[in-house]
């Protein structure tokens, strides 16, 4: 298992993902030996934000699996590592535990020298962006382009009520009442 040094990699309440559940990338997290999946269904709208951010609400998981959970960490000097491993669950509590693997990939002199390359070359390639006539007038070029494209791609959209004539005429909307769901915010 995790022995003293690699245990403090993690905070107390480290959040996980994993793949093995819902076919998605969900966040979880184990507390008191209870596995909790953050529930991604309340979205918390703020008055005048244009983004959403999740509600921080943690829903207990009842089920007997074996998930694998991986993750990056830094410890304290800055050294960044890639962490696996299993949870053996029964009805939510953690009944096992196994490290799959625990590696080190990058220290953190190998990182500061990663991000000293990255901004000498964003400066160079700034420098081109804001120098290069060509370069400016293709980018203007290619987003006005761009809303060109999306405005001549809702002039010639199918409506709503033609689809689902023919979704009810064909028996899809029968089969599959969900169907027309994906045309709705179009």
């Amino acid at each position: 298992m995790l022995n003293k040094e690699d245990e403090r990699l993690f905070k107390k309440d480290h959040v996980f993902q994993t793949k093995d559940l819902d076919n998605v990338m969900d966040l979880y997290k184990v507390h008191r030996r209870q596995l909790f999946r953050l529930n991604r269904s309340e979205i918390a709208l703020k008055e005048g934000v244009q983004h959403t951010s999740l509600a921080d609400q943690w829903d207990k998981v009842r089920d007997n699996i074996d998930i694998n959970f991986h993750d990056h960490l830094k410890d304290r000097k800055g050294d960044e590592y890639s962490v696996e491993f299993e949870f053996t669950f029964k009805n939510g509590k953690v009944d096992k535990k196994k490290l799959i693997s625990l590696n080190l990939e990058k220290t953190k002199a190998e990182r500061e020298l990663i991000d000293e390359m990255w901004d000498i070359e964003q400066e160079i390639f700034d420098d081109f962006r804001s120098t290069s006539l060509k370069y400016r007038f293709f980018s203007w070029l290619e987003g006005h382009l761009n809303k060109m494209t999306n405005w001549a791609r809702k002039k010639h959209r199918l409506p709503i009520e033609l689809r689902k004539m023919a979704y009810e005429k064909s028996g899809r909307l029968e089969k599959d009442p969900k169907s027309l769901n994906i045309y709705m915010d179009v």
